[in-house]
Protein backbone atom coordinates (compact mmCIF):
# COMPACT_ATOMS: atom_id res chain seq x y z
CA UNK A 1 0.00 0.00 0.00
CA UNK A 2 1.38 3.32 -0.99
CA UNK A 3 2.71 5.72 1.79
CA UNK A 4 0.75 8.84 0.35
CA UNK A 5 -0.47 11.26 2.70
CA UNK A 6 -4.14 11.28 3.40
CA UNK A 7 -7.06 13.55 4.37
CA UNK A 8 -8.76 13.47 7.59
CA UNK A 9 -11.85 11.40 8.50
CA UNK A 10 -15.25 12.29 6.70
CA UNK A 11 -16.48 12.57 10.11
CA UNK A 12 -20.27 10.84 8.91
CA UNK A 13 -22.11 11.66 12.05
CA UNK A 14 -21.90 15.32 11.88
CA UNK A 15 -22.88 15.36 8.22
CA UNK A 16 -25.22 13.08 9.03
CA UNK A 17 -26.64 14.81 12.05
CA UNK A 18 -27.82 17.60 9.07
CA UNK A 19 -29.78 14.82 7.41
CA UNK A 20 -31.35 13.17 10.51
CA UNK A 21 -32.57 17.16 11.27
CA UNK A 22 -34.31 17.28 7.63
CA UNK A 23 -35.79 13.97 7.80
CA UNK A 24 -37.29 15.01 11.11
CA UNK A 25 -38.38 17.87 9.56
CA UNK A 26 -40.32 15.81 6.83
CA UNK A 27 -41.77 13.94 9.54
CA UNK A 28 -42.95 17.15 11.60
CA UNK A 29 -44.25 18.82 7.95
CA UNK A 30 -46.28 15.51 7.30
CA UNK A 31 -47.78 15.57 10.44
CA UNK A 32 -48.78 19.31 10.20
CA UNK A 33 -50.15 18.60 7.09
CA UNK A 34 -51.96 15.60 7.31
CA UNK A 35 -53.52 16.54 10.85
CA UNK A 36 -54.64 19.76 9.63
CA UNK A 37 -56.50 18.75 6.44
CA UNK A 38 -57.98 15.25 7.80
CA UNK A 39 -59.02 15.96 11.52
CA UNK A 40 -62.44 17.23 12.22
CA UNK A 41 -63.27 21.06 13.93
CA UNK A 42 -65.03 19.20 16.82
CA UNK A 43 -61.98 17.10 17.33
CA UNK A 44 -58.96 20.17 16.46
CA UNK A 45 -60.58 21.13 20.36
CA UNK A 46 -58.96 18.31 22.05
CA UNK A 47 -56.12 18.17 23.99
CA UNK A 48 -53.98 15.47 21.83
CA UNK A 49 -54.78 17.64 18.55
CA UNK A 50 -53.03 20.85 20.38
CA UNK A 51 -50.37 18.62 21.37
CA UNK A 52 -49.33 18.06 18.21
CA UNK A 53 -49.31 21.70 17.42
CA UNK A 54 -46.68 22.01 19.70
CA UNK A 55 -44.58 20.66 16.89
CA UNK A 56 -46.59 22.35 13.88
CA UNK A 57 -43.98 25.40 14.31
CA UNK A 58 -41.27 24.05 13.50
CA UNK A 59 -40.68 22.55 9.66
CA UNK A 60 -40.51 25.86 8.05
CA UNK A 61 -38.08 27.78 10.34
CA UNK A 62 -35.73 24.00 10.41
CA UNK A 63 -35.75 23.94 6.58
CA UNK A 64 -34.93 27.39 5.77
CA UNK A 65 -32.01 27.23 8.63
CA UNK A 66 -30.58 23.88 7.16
CA UNK A 67 -30.73 25.50 3.09
CA UNK A 68 -28.83 28.26 4.87
CA UNK A 69 -26.10 26.17 6.54
CA UNK A 70 -26.02 24.17 3.65
CA UNK A 71 -25.35 27.11 1.56
CA UNK A 72 -22.75 28.49 4.31
CA UNK A 73 -20.87 24.79 4.62
CA UNK A 74 -20.64 25.32 0.51
CA UNK A 75 -19.04 28.47 0.90
CA UNK A 76 -16.64 27.79 3.29
CA UNK A 77 -15.63 24.87 1.70
CA UNK A 78 -14.95 26.79 -1.99
CA UNK A 79 -13.01 29.64 0.18
CA UNK A 80 -10.45 26.86 1.42
CA UNK A 81 -10.20 25.34 -2.00
CA UNK A 82 -9.43 29.00 -3.19
CA UNK A 83 -12.23 28.98 -5.75
CA UNK A 84 -13.44 32.05 -7.24
CA UNK A 85 -15.83 32.93 -5.27
CA UNK A 86 -17.92 35.41 -8.17
CA UNK A 87 -18.16 31.66 -9.83
CA UNK A 88 -19.36 29.85 -6.85
CA UNK A 89 -21.89 32.87 -6.35
CA UNK A 90 -23.41 32.43 -9.73
CA UNK A 91 -23.73 28.48 -9.25
CA UNK A 92 -25.50 29.04 -5.94
CA UNK A 93 -27.69 31.75 -8.01
CA UNK A 94 -28.51 29.27 -10.38
CA UNK A 95 -29.92 26.50 -7.85
CA UNK A 96 -31.56 28.95 -6.11
CA UNK A 97 -33.36 30.09 -8.85
CA UNK A 98 -33.77 26.19 -9.82
CA UNK A 99 -35.41 25.88 -6.06
CA UNK A 100 -38.22 28.97 -7.33
CA UNK A 101 -38.87 27.17 -10.67
CA UNK A 102 -39.72 23.89 -8.73
CA UNK A 103 -41.88 25.90 -6.47
CA UNK A 104 -43.98 26.86 -9.80
CA UNK A 105 -43.73 23.23 -11.27
CA UNK A 106 -45.53 21.93 -7.85
CA UNK A 107 -47.83 24.70 -8.45
CA UNK A 108 -48.82 23.44 -11.72
CA UNK A 109 -49.05 20.17 -10.54
CA UNK A 110 -51.35 20.79 -8.10
CA UNK A 111 -53.72 22.73 -9.73
CA UNK A 112 -53.89 19.55 -12.35
CA UNK A 113 -54.20 17.11 -9.84
CA UNK A 114 -57.24 19.35 -8.16
CA UNK A 115 -58.84 19.98 -11.49
CA UNK A 116 -58.55 24.01 -10.64
CA UNK A 117 -56.48 25.70 -12.80
CA UNK A 118 -56.63 29.53 -11.48
CA UNK A 119 -53.78 32.21 -11.07
CA UNK A 120 -53.82 32.58 -7.69
CA UNK A 121 -52.99 28.76 -7.29
CA UNK A 122 -50.60 28.70 -9.95
CA UNK A 123 -48.74 31.72 -8.82
CA UNK A 124 -48.96 31.47 -5.03
CA UNK A 125 -45.75 31.84 -3.01
CA UNK A 126 -44.95 28.91 -1.46
CA UNK A 127 -42.19 27.11 0.66
CA UNK A 128 -40.04 26.44 -1.92
CA UNK A 129 -40.22 30.04 -3.39
CA UNK A 130 -39.68 31.01 -0.29
CA UNK A 131 -36.22 28.57 0.35
CA UNK A 132 -35.19 29.85 -3.08
CA UNK A 133 -35.40 33.04 -2.91
CA UNK A 134 -33.58 33.22 0.41
CA UNK A 135 -30.58 31.19 -0.82
CA UNK A 136 -30.45 34.18 -3.55
CA UNK A 137 -30.43 37.09 -0.96
CA UNK A 138 -27.93 35.29 1.17
CA UNK A 139 -25.75 34.29 -1.72
CA UNK A 140 -24.73 37.68 -2.86
CA UNK A 141 -25.50 39.34 0.57
CA UNK A 142 -23.57 37.00 2.84
CA UNK A 143 -21.21 34.56 0.77
CA UNK A 144 -17.14 35.46 0.67
CA UNK A 145 -18.43 38.79 2.09
CA UNK A 146 -16.51 40.03 5.24
CA UNK A 147 -18.09 40.87 8.50
CA UNK A 148 -20.45 37.87 8.29
CA UNK A 149 -21.89 38.36 11.57
CA UNK A 150 -22.99 41.30 10.65
CA UNK A 151 -24.54 41.00 7.45
CA UNK A 152 -26.41 38.52 8.75
CA UNK A 153 -27.35 39.92 11.60
CA UNK A 154 -28.89 43.05 9.21
CA UNK A 155 -30.37 40.80 6.99
CA UNK A 156 -32.64 39.50 10.16
CA UNK A 157 -33.69 42.90 11.55
CA UNK A 158 -34.33 44.80 7.62
CA UNK A 159 -36.31 41.27 7.21
CA UNK A 160 -38.19 41.76 10.45
CA UNK A 161 -38.91 45.78 9.59
CA UNK A 162 -39.45 45.54 5.90
CA UNK A 163 -42.17 43.06 7.05
CA UNK A 164 -43.96 45.30 9.58
CA UNK A 165 -44.78 47.21 6.35
CA UNK A 166 -47.04 44.96 4.72
CA UNK A 167 -49.97 46.73 7.34
CA UNK A 168 -50.12 49.13 4.80
CA UNK A 169 -50.31 47.55 1.61
CA UNK A 170 -53.57 48.52 -0.01
CA UNK A 171 -55.13 45.93 -2.27
CA UNK A 172 -53.68 44.77 -5.78
CA UNK A 173 -54.39 43.25 -8.79
CA UNK A 174 -52.87 39.67 -9.34
CA UNK A 175 -50.37 40.26 -11.66
CA UNK A 176 -48.32 42.83 -9.39
CA UNK A 177 -49.46 40.48 -6.52
CA UNK A 178 -47.87 37.48 -7.71
CA UNK A 179 -44.32 39.41 -7.70
CA UNK A 180 -44.84 41.40 -4.63
CA UNK A 181 -46.09 38.33 -2.94
CA UNK A 182 -42.94 36.65 -3.09
CA UNK A 183 -41.40 39.50 -1.18
CA UNK A 184 -44.34 40.48 1.96
CA UNK A 185 -47.62 38.79 2.47
CA UNK A 186 -50.16 39.56 -0.18
CA UNK A 187 -53.36 38.59 -0.44
CA UNK A 188 -54.04 35.59 -1.84
CA UNK A 189 -51.09 34.22 -3.59
CA UNK A 190 -48.98 34.45 0.03
CA UNK A 191 -48.21 31.46 2.53
CA UNK A 192 -44.49 32.21 2.66
CA UNK A 193 -42.98 35.31 1.86
CA UNK A 194 -39.55 35.96 1.56
CA UNK A 195 -39.51 38.93 4.61
CA UNK A 196 -39.11 38.32 7.16
CA UNK A 197 -38.26 34.21 7.10
CA UNK A 198 -35.03 34.59 4.86
CA UNK A 199 -33.65 35.40 8.20
CA UNK A 200 -33.61 31.54 9.37
CA UNK A 201 -31.54 30.84 6.21
CA UNK A 202 -29.31 34.40 6.63
CA UNK A 203 -28.81 32.54 10.15
CA UNK A 204 -28.31 28.88 8.65
CA UNK A 205 -25.35 30.87 6.69
CA UNK A 206 -24.11 32.39 9.81
CA UNK A 207 -23.75 29.10 11.51
CA UNK A 208 -22.27 26.95 8.79
CA UNK A 209 -19.54 29.45 7.73
CA UNK A 210 -18.46 31.06 10.84
CA UNK A 211 -19.40 29.02 13.78
CA UNK A 212 -18.31 25.15 12.09
CA UNK A 213 -21.70 23.75 13.71
CA UNK A 214 -21.07 20.22 12.16
CA UNK A 215 -17.40 20.41 13.99
CA UNK A 216 -19.45 20.22 17.46
CA UNK A 217 -19.06 17.87 20.15
CA UNK A 218 -21.99 15.80 21.27
CA UNK A 219 -21.69 17.43 24.60
CA UNK A 220 -21.57 20.48 22.80
CA UNK A 221 -24.74 20.34 20.31
CA UNK A 222 -26.77 18.86 23.86
CA UNK A 223 -25.98 22.04 25.70
CA UNK A 224 -27.35 24.40 22.73
CA UNK A 225 -30.27 22.49 22.44
CA UNK A 226 -31.58 22.33 25.83
CA UNK A 227 -30.51 25.81 26.10
CA UNK A 228 -32.31 26.58 22.93
CA UNK A 229 -35.46 24.37 24.73
CA UNK A 230 -35.24 26.67 27.40
CA UNK A 231 -36.14 29.80 26.02
CA UNK A 232 -39.09 28.33 23.92
CA UNK A 233 -41.86 28.89 26.55
CA UNK A 234 -40.74 32.44 27.40
CA UNK A 235 -40.51 33.70 23.98
CA UNK A 236 -44.21 32.27 23.15
CA UNK A 237 -45.12 33.92 26.25
CA UNK A 238 -43.92 37.42 25.34
CA UNK A 239 -45.59 36.86 21.72
CA UNK A 240 -48.97 36.51 23.57
CA UNK A 241 -48.56 39.32 25.75
CA UNK A 242 -47.59 41.14 23.11
CA UNK A 243 -50.55 40.14 20.83
CA UNK A 244 -52.92 41.30 23.78
CA UNK A 245 -51.28 44.24 24.73
CA UNK A 246 -51.02 45.77 21.08
CA UNK A 247 -54.56 43.99 20.37
CA UNK A 248 -55.03 42.58 16.52
CA UNK A 249 -54.11 39.04 15.10
CA UNK A 250 -50.84 37.54 15.15
CA UNK A 251 -49.29 37.81 11.50
CA UNK A 252 -46.20 38.92 10.30
CA UNK A 253 -47.36 42.21 9.97
CA UNK A 254 -47.57 42.39 13.89
CA UNK A 255 -45.18 43.62 15.98
CA UNK A 256 -45.31 40.32 17.88
CA UNK A 257 -43.95 38.47 15.02
CA UNK A 258 -40.45 39.48 16.69
CA UNK A 259 -40.79 37.30 19.56
CA UNK A 260 -41.76 34.87 17.04
CA UNK A 261 -39.32 34.96 15.22
CA UNK A 262 -37.06 34.06 17.55
CA UNK A 263 -39.06 31.52 18.74
CA UNK A 264 -38.81 29.88 15.23
CA UNK A 265 -35.25 30.12 15.69
CA UNK A 266 -34.81 28.49 19.02
CA UNK A 267 -37.57 25.67 17.93
CA UNK A 268 -35.23 24.75 14.86
CA UNK A 269 -32.08 25.34 16.34
CA UNK A 270 -33.04 22.25 19.63
CA UNK A 271 -34.21 20.09 16.59
CA UNK A 272 -30.43 20.79 14.70
CA UNK A 273 -28.43 20.14 17.59
CA UNK A 274 -30.34 17.25 19.27
CA UNK A 275 -30.03 16.04 15.23
CA UNK A 276 -26.19 16.33 15.86
CA UNK A 277 -25.96 15.36 19.47
CA UNK A 278 -28.15 11.88 18.34
CA UNK A 279 -25.96 11.22 15.05
CA UNK A 280 -22.68 11.39 16.84
CA UNK A 281 -24.14 8.77 19.73
CA UNK A 282 -26.62 6.39 18.00
CA UNK A 283 -25.98 3.66 15.28
CA UNK A 284 -26.58 4.88 11.87
CA UNK A 285 -29.11 2.28 11.20
CA UNK A 286 -31.48 3.45 14.10
CA UNK A 287 -31.89 6.78 12.00
CA UNK A 288 -31.57 5.22 8.79
CA UNK A 289 -35.06 5.88 7.29
CA UNK A 290 -34.94 9.36 8.52
CA UNK A 291 -31.94 9.86 6.89
CA UNK A 292 -33.50 8.75 3.65
CA UNK A 293 -36.19 11.22 4.38
CA UNK A 294 -34.40 13.84 4.88
CA UNK A 295 -32.04 13.18 1.37
CA UNK A 296 -35.45 13.19 -0.56
CA UNK A 297 -37.34 16.30 1.53
CA UNK A 298 -38.26 17.92 -2.01
CA UNK A 299 -40.02 14.59 -3.29
CA UNK A 300 -41.65 14.20 -0.04
CA UNK A 301 -42.73 17.67 -0.41
CA UNK A 302 -44.16 17.58 -3.21
CA UNK A 303 -45.57 13.83 -2.60
CA UNK A 304 -47.58 14.36 0.60
CA UNK A 305 -49.45 17.63 -0.06
CA UNK A 306 -51.85 16.34 -2.65
CA UNK A 307 -52.97 13.29 0.03
CA UNK A 308 -53.07 16.31 3.00
CA UNK A 309 -55.16 18.97 1.30
CA UNK A 310 -56.03 17.64 -2.21
CA UNK A 311 -59.33 16.37 -4.36
CA UNK A 312 -57.45 12.70 -3.61
CA UNK A 313 -57.99 12.98 -0.11
CA UNK A 314 -61.83 14.67 -0.18
CA UNK A 315 -63.42 11.67 1.36
CA UNK A 316 -61.65 12.41 4.31
CA UNK A 317 -61.01 16.03 4.35
CA UNK A 318 -62.20 17.63 7.87
CA UNK A 319 -64.12 14.40 8.96
CA UNK A 320 -62.01 12.38 11.09
CA UNK A 321 -61.57 12.38 14.70
CA UNK A 322 -57.50 12.16 16.32
CA UNK A 323 -57.83 8.05 16.78
CA UNK A 324 -58.73 7.58 12.93
CA UNK A 325 -56.03 10.45 11.54
CA UNK A 326 -53.01 8.79 13.90
CA UNK A 327 -52.75 5.30 12.16
CA UNK A 328 -53.29 6.69 8.51
CA UNK A 329 -50.74 9.55 9.70
CA UNK A 330 -48.28 6.93 10.15
CA UNK A 331 -49.19 4.84 7.00
CA UNK A 332 -48.95 8.40 4.64
CA UNK A 333 -45.08 8.90 6.26
CA UNK A 334 -44.27 5.20 5.03
CA UNK A 335 -45.61 5.70 1.98
CA UNK A 336 -43.63 8.63 1.49
CA UNK A 337 -40.76 7.18 2.58
CA UNK A 338 -41.34 4.10 0.02
CA UNK A 339 -42.17 6.85 -2.69
CA UNK A 340 -38.35 8.11 -2.02
CA UNK A 341 -36.55 4.99 -1.89
CA UNK A 342 -38.35 3.76 -4.94
CA UNK A 343 -36.91 7.25 -6.22
CA UNK A 344 -33.53 6.28 -5.31
CA UNK A 345 -33.64 2.78 -6.51
CA UNK A 346 -34.69 4.01 -9.91
CA UNK A 347 -32.30 7.21 -10.34
CA UNK A 348 -29.06 5.70 -11.58
CA UNK A 349 -31.05 3.69 -14.01
CA UNK A 350 -33.01 7.28 -15.37
CA UNK A 351 -30.60 9.75 -15.30
CA UNK A 352 -27.18 7.23 -16.55
CA UNK A 353 -27.14 4.92 -19.66
CA UNK A 354 -25.96 1.54 -18.17
CA UNK A 355 -24.01 -1.56 -19.67
CA UNK A 356 -26.70 -4.72 -19.96
CA UNK A 357 -24.91 -7.81 -18.19
CA UNK A 358 -23.97 -9.40 -21.71
CA UNK A 359 -22.60 -6.32 -22.43
CA UNK A 360 -20.28 -5.72 -19.77
CA UNK A 361 -19.20 -9.47 -19.57
CA UNK A 362 -18.16 -9.10 -23.19
CA UNK A 363 -16.28 -5.52 -22.52
CA UNK A 364 -14.17 -7.21 -19.35
CA UNK A 365 -13.06 -10.21 -21.45
CA UNK A 366 -12.14 -8.37 -24.01
CA UNK A 367 -9.76 -6.53 -21.27
CA UNK A 368 -8.64 -9.83 -20.18
CA UNK A 369 -7.84 -10.93 -23.72
CA UNK A 370 -6.06 -8.02 -23.90
CA UNK A 371 -4.39 -6.00 -21.13
CA UNK A 372 -1.66 -4.38 -23.01
CA UNK A 373 -3.80 -2.23 -24.52
CA UNK A 374 -3.74 -0.05 -22.10
CA UNK A 375 0.05 1.06 -22.89
CA UNK A 376 -0.76 2.19 -26.30
CA UNK A 377 -1.25 5.67 -27.78
CA UNK A 378 -4.38 6.74 -28.11
CA UNK A 379 -3.99 8.09 -31.71
CA UNK A 380 -2.70 4.45 -32.11
CA UNK A 381 -5.47 2.80 -30.13
CA UNK A 382 -7.09 -0.29 -32.19
CA UNK A 383 -10.97 0.04 -32.51
CA UNK A 384 -11.18 -3.01 -30.33
CA UNK A 385 -8.92 -0.73 -27.30
CA UNK A 386 -11.43 2.51 -28.33
CA UNK A 387 -14.48 -0.02 -27.57
CA UNK A 388 -12.78 -1.03 -24.70
CA UNK A 389 -12.06 2.37 -23.45
CA UNK A 390 -15.57 3.94 -24.35
CA UNK A 391 -17.29 1.15 -21.79
CA UNK A 392 -14.50 2.03 -19.00
CA UNK A 393 -15.56 5.14 -18.86
CA UNK A 394 -19.13 4.56 -18.79
CA UNK A 395 -18.57 2.14 -16.14
CA UNK A 396 -16.56 5.34 -14.32
CA UNK A 397 -19.46 7.41 -14.77
CA UNK A 398 -21.85 4.55 -13.58
CA UNK A 399 -19.42 3.66 -10.74
CA UNK A 400 -19.70 7.42 -9.76
CA UNK A 401 -23.27 7.87 -9.96
CA UNK A 402 -24.16 4.82 -7.86
CA UNK A 403 -21.28 6.11 -4.75
CA UNK A 404 -23.07 9.68 -4.85
CA UNK A 405 -26.04 7.93 -4.92
CA UNK A 406 -25.25 6.10 -1.62
CA UNK A 407 -24.01 9.17 0.13
CA UNK A 408 -20.38 8.11 -0.48
CA UNK A 409 -20.45 11.46 -2.19
CA UNK A 410 -16.08 11.94 -1.76
CA UNK A 411 -15.24 8.28 -3.24
CA UNK A 412 -17.63 9.77 -6.39
CA UNK A 413 -16.03 13.17 -6.73
CA UNK A 414 -12.63 10.78 -6.35
CA UNK A 415 -13.55 9.62 -9.73
CA UNK A 416 -15.16 12.78 -11.16
CA UNK A 417 -14.51 15.93 -10.08
CA UNK A 418 -16.92 18.07 -10.12
CA UNK A 419 -18.92 20.34 -8.15
CA UNK A 420 -22.17 18.33 -8.16
CA UNK A 421 -20.56 15.92 -5.45
CA UNK A 422 -18.35 18.44 -3.92
CA UNK A 423 -20.78 20.52 -2.89
CA UNK A 424 -21.92 17.40 -0.79
CA UNK A 425 -18.44 17.40 0.78
CA UNK A 426 -17.69 19.81 4.04
CA UNK A 427 -14.30 19.68 5.41
CA UNK A 428 -13.85 20.41 8.86
CA UNK A 429 -11.51 23.77 9.10
CA UNK A 430 -9.23 22.37 12.33
CA UNK A 431 -7.90 19.27 10.37
CA UNK A 432 -4.53 18.49 10.09
CA UNK A 433 -3.13 16.20 7.05
CA UNK A 434 0.22 15.39 9.06
CA UNK A 435 -1.70 13.90 11.75
CA UNK A 436 -4.03 12.24 9.97
CA UNK A 437 -1.93 9.85 7.33
CA UNK A 438 -1.05 8.03 10.36
CA UNK A 439 -4.67 7.75 11.09
CA UNK A 440 -5.80 6.21 7.99
CA UNK A 441 -2.97 3.84 7.41
CA UNK A 442 -4.26 2.30 10.92
CA UNK A 443 -7.58 1.85 9.67
CA UNK A 444 -6.28 0.03 7.13
CA UNK A 445 -3.88 -1.98 9.10
CA UNK A 446 -6.64 -2.64 11.52
CA UNK A 447 -8.86 -4.09 8.95
CA UNK A 448 -11.12 -1.00 8.66
CA UNK A 449 -10.82 -1.08 4.91
CA UNK A 450 -14.25 0.32 4.25
CA UNK A 451 -13.39 3.61 6.08
CA UNK A 452 -9.83 3.99 5.36
CA UNK A 453 -11.15 4.09 1.43
CA UNK A 454 -13.58 7.30 2.45
CA UNK A 455 -11.40 8.94 4.33
CA UNK A 456 -8.79 8.45 1.44
CA UNK A 457 -11.55 10.27 -1.08
CA UNK A 458 -11.58 13.11 1.16
CA UNK A 459 -7.89 14.05 0.10
CA UNK A 460 -8.65 14.88 -3.23
CA UNK A 461 -10.80 17.73 -2.19
CA UNK A 462 -8.56 19.29 -0.59
CA UNK A 463 -5.09 17.93 -2.52
CA UNK A 464 -6.51 17.20 -5.86
CA UNK A 465 -2.94 16.70 -7.38
CA UNK A 466 -2.28 13.60 -5.21
CA UNK A 467 -3.18 11.36 -7.54
CA UNK A 468 -1.56 8.30 -5.78
CA UNK A 469 -4.39 8.32 -3.46
CA UNK A 470 -6.49 6.38 -5.93
CA UNK A 471 -4.00 3.48 -5.53
CA UNK A 472 -5.19 3.69 -1.59
CA UNK A 473 -8.73 3.88 -2.05
CA UNK A 474 -8.50 1.23 -4.38
CA UNK A 475 -6.84 -0.89 -2.06
CA UNK A 476 -9.02 -0.20 0.66
CA UNK A 477 -12.22 -0.77 -1.02
CA UNK A 478 -10.35 -4.52 -2.92
CA UNK A 479 -10.06 -5.46 0.86
CA UNK A 480 -12.97 -4.82 1.82
CA UNK A 481 -14.63 -6.88 -1.20
CA UNK A 482 -15.83 -3.99 -3.59
CA UNK A 483 -14.52 -5.42 -5.84
CA UNK A 484 -16.41 -3.30 -9.39
CA UNK A 485 -15.64 -0.01 -7.58
CA UNK A 486 -12.06 -1.20 -6.69
CA UNK A 487 -11.32 -2.20 -10.31
CA UNK A 488 -12.79 1.37 -11.34
CA UNK A 489 -10.35 3.01 -8.96
CA UNK A 490 -7.48 1.40 -10.30
CA UNK A 491 -8.34 1.97 -13.94
CA UNK A 492 -8.76 5.62 -12.92
CA UNK A 493 -5.18 6.04 -11.45
CA UNK A 494 -3.66 4.38 -14.56
CA UNK A 495 -5.49 6.62 -16.62
CA UNK A 496 -4.07 9.94 -14.40
CA UNK A 497 -0.88 8.53 -14.27
CA UNK A 498 0.31 6.56 -16.50
CA UNK A 499 4.07 6.33 -15.66
CA UNK A 500 3.63 5.24 -12.42
CA UNK A 501 5.82 3.02 -11.02
CA UNK A 502 3.37 0.81 -9.50
CA UNK A 503 1.82 0.35 -13.09
CA UNK A 504 2.83 -3.25 -13.07
CA UNK A 505 1.21 -3.95 -9.81
CA UNK A 506 -1.95 -2.08 -10.29
CA UNK A 507 -1.77 -4.34 -13.65
CA UNK A 508 -2.06 -7.16 -12.19
CA UNK A 509 -5.04 -6.42 -9.91
CA UNK A 510 -6.76 -5.35 -12.95
CA UNK A 511 -6.54 -8.79 -14.48
CA UNK A 512 -7.69 -10.06 -11.02
CA UNK A 513 -10.71 -8.48 -10.29
CA UNK A 514 -11.56 -8.11 -14.26
CA UNK A 515 -11.72 -11.97 -14.07
CA UNK A 516 -13.26 -12.34 -10.90
CA UNK A 517 -16.24 -9.76 -11.86
CA UNK A 518 -16.27 -11.53 -15.43
CA UNK A 519 -17.04 -15.27 -13.16
CA UNK A 520 -19.18 -14.03 -11.90
CA UNK A 521 -21.36 -12.37 -14.17
CA UNK A 522 -21.31 -15.87 -16.29
CA UNK A 523 -22.45 -18.04 -13.07
CA UNK A 524 -25.50 -15.49 -12.37
CA UNK A 525 -26.18 -15.45 -16.26
CA UNK A 526 -26.88 -19.39 -16.19
CA UNK A 527 -28.88 -19.38 -12.87
CA UNK A 528 -32.49 -19.84 -13.45
CA UNK A 529 -34.82 -16.92 -12.44
CA UNK A 530 -36.33 -17.33 -9.19
CA UNK A 531 -40.39 -17.71 -8.76
CA UNK A 532 -42.03 -14.50 -8.17
CA UNK A 533 -42.93 -15.42 -4.85
CA UNK A 534 -39.19 -14.99 -3.98
CA UNK A 535 -38.77 -12.19 -5.09
CA UNK A 536 -38.66 -8.57 -2.53
CA UNK A 537 -40.77 -6.38 -4.64
CA UNK A 538 -43.77 -8.97 -5.11
CA UNK A 539 -43.57 -9.11 -0.91
CA UNK A 540 -43.21 -5.67 -0.72
CA UNK A 541 -46.54 -4.99 -3.82
CA UNK A 542 -48.48 -7.82 -1.79
CA UNK A 543 -48.15 -5.91 2.26
CA UNK A 544 -48.63 -2.76 0.55
CA UNK A 545 -51.79 -3.49 -1.37
CA UNK A 546 -53.12 -5.95 1.78
CA UNK A 547 -52.67 -2.76 4.39
CA UNK A 548 -54.15 -0.09 2.13
CA UNK A 549 -57.18 -2.23 1.32
CA UNK A 550 -57.46 -3.29 4.96
CA UNK A 551 -56.96 0.86 5.62
CA UNK A 552 -59.40 1.56 2.79
CA UNK A 553 -61.74 -1.25 4.42
CA UNK A 554 -61.82 -0.24 7.55
CA UNK A 555 -62.19 3.65 7.03
CA UNK A 556 -65.02 3.29 4.99
CA UNK A 557 -66.87 1.20 7.51
CA UNK A 558 -65.87 3.36 10.26
CA UNK A 559 -66.70 6.76 8.03
CA UNK A 560 -70.20 5.27 6.71
CA UNK A 561 -71.64 4.35 10.31
CA UNK A 562 -70.68 7.62 11.77
CA UNK A 563 -72.30 10.81 11.50
CA UNK A 564 -70.18 13.64 11.05
CA UNK A 565 -71.12 16.86 13.08
CA UNK A 566 -72.03 19.62 10.62
CA UNK A 567 -69.50 21.61 9.75
CA UNK A 568 -68.82 25.54 9.63
CA UNK A 569 -69.36 28.25 6.32
CA UNK A 570 -66.20 27.34 4.26
CA UNK A 571 -65.09 31.07 5.24
CA UNK A 572 -65.04 29.72 8.95
CA UNK A 573 -63.07 26.73 8.18
CA UNK A 574 -59.71 26.89 9.53
CA UNK A 575 -56.40 26.50 6.62
CA UNK A 576 -53.08 25.26 7.24
CA UNK A 577 -52.07 28.92 8.08
CA UNK A 578 -53.82 29.32 11.77
CA UNK A 579 -51.45 30.15 14.28
CA UNK A 580 -49.81 27.42 15.94
CA UNK A 581 -49.60 28.40 19.28
CA UNK A 582 -51.73 26.47 22.51
CA UNK A 583 -52.45 29.65 24.17
CA UNK A 584 -53.53 31.63 21.07
CA UNK A 585 -57.15 31.84 19.25
CA UNK A 586 -57.00 30.17 16.25
CA UNK A 587 -56.79 32.49 13.07
CA UNK A 588 -55.54 32.42 9.62
CA UNK A 589 -52.81 34.07 9.98
CA UNK A 590 -49.72 32.14 11.12
CA UNK A 591 -45.95 33.48 11.17
CA UNK A 592 -44.09 30.77 10.55
CA UNK A 593 -46.82 27.73 11.00
CA UNK A 594 -45.85 25.21 8.24
CA UNK A 595 -48.26 24.82 5.35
Amino acid sequence: MSASPTAPSPRPARNLGIDLARGLAVVLMIQTHALDGWVSQADKLSGLYRFTRVFSNIPAPLFLLLAGLSLGLQAASAERAGKNLAEVRSGMARRALEVVGYGYLVSVVYAVLDWRVDLATLLRADILHCIGLSLLVCTYLLVGRSSLGLRALLVVVCGLALGLTQRWLPHLPLPIAAVLGLVIDVTPVTRFPLLPLCGFAALGVLLGARFRLTDWSWQRSLTVALGAIAVVYPLQELTTLTVLSLGGRLSRAHPAVIWNFLEGTARAMAVLSLSLAASAKLPDKSFGWLLRLGRGSLLAYAFHIPLCYGRIAQSILGKLDMMQALPLLAALIALTWLVVTVRDALEPRLKRPRLTKSGTVVALLVLIANPAHAQSDDAAASPPARTAEAAEELELANVAHELAANGRFALAHALIPGDAYATQIHLPNDYSVKSEVERCHQLFQSGNFRESAEAYALLLIARPDLVRVLFNIAQGLRRAGESRQALTFYRRYLQLDPQSPLRAEVEGYIRELSALLAARALVVSTQPPSPVYKRAWFWVALTTGIVVTTTAVVLGVTLGTKTSPPQPPPEEILGPFDVMFPTMPKTRDGAFAAR
